[in-house]
C-alpha cells in the first residue's frame, strides 16, 4: 500500500474501505449503536489503520480486516464509555478511578488480544484466520468459505477442526504456552 503511486494507494484504501465497511457497520449497529455512529466510527478507524501503515506500526502480522475491526471495537467500546459517562448524573470525581479502570481493563485485554495472536500465529497463517474468524469475530461457516476461500463448509469445518486439535497438542506439548494466555486472565 506504501510502494504504490498515489492512485494505486488510493484504490488500495478504496478496496479496504468497501471490503470492509458493512462488516464493522454491522458490528456498532448491533451493540446498540446507530448508522450515523457507525459510520463515524468506520472512517475514524480508516483513519487509525492509514496512520499505522504509514508509521509503520502495522506490519501486516494479522489479515486487514481482524486489524480493523479490533480497531472500530475499541473506538466503540471506548465511545459507549464516554457516552455512558456523559449520561450518567454522577460524573462527579468519584467516576474517575472507574474511567482509569476500564482504560487499564481495555490495555490488559489488548495484551491478551495480542498473546493469543502469538500462539495462534505458531499454527500457521490459515489456522489462525480460520479460528479468528470463527471463534473470535463468530463468523459463519458460509462467511468463512467465502473470506478464506475454501471451497464449501464442509472444507472449512474441517480445517477448523485439524485446526483446533493442532491448538490444543500444541498446547499439551508446550504448558508453557497455557502460563501465558492464563498470566493475563
Amino acid at each position: 500500500m506504501l510502494k504504490g503511486t498515489t492512485l494505486e494507494r488510493n484504490d488500495a484504501l478504496q478496496h479496504i474501505y468497501e471490503k470492509n465497511r458493512e462488516r464493522i457497520v454491522t458490528m456498532v449497529v448491533s451493540n446498540s449503536g446507530n448508522t450515523a455512529q457507525a459510520k463515524d466510527i468506520f472512517q475514524e478507524t480508516i483513519i487509525v489503520f492509514y496512520e499505522n501503515v504509514t508509521q509503520g506500526i502495522f506490519k501486516g502480522e494479522s489479515a486487514i480486516s481482524t486489524y480493523l475491526y479490533s480497531i472500530a471495537r475499541f473506538k466503540w467500546l471506548n465511545q459507549i464509555k464516554k457516552d455512558t459517562v456523559r449520561t450518567d448524573h454522577h460524573t462527579k470525581a468519584s467516576n474517575i478511578p472507574h474511567i482509569e479502570e476500564s482504560a487499564l481493563g481495555m490495555f490488559v485485554e489488548s495484551e491478551k488480544q495480542a498473546k493469543v495472536l502469538e500462539v495462534l500465529a505458531l499454527l500457521g497463517d490459515s489456522c489462525k484466520k480460520l479460528l479468528i474468524a470463527s471463534i473470535y469475530h463468530n463468523q459463519s461457516m458460509k462467511e468463512i468459505v467465502a473470506e478464506l476461500n475454501y471451497g464449501n463448509e464442509q472444507v472449512a469445518r474441517n480445517k477448523k477442526f485439524k485446526c483446533i486439535k493442532s491448538l490444543k497438542e500444541l498446547i499439551a506439548a508446550r504448558p508453557n504456552l497455557l502460563k501465558i494466555l492464563k498470566a493475563h486472565d
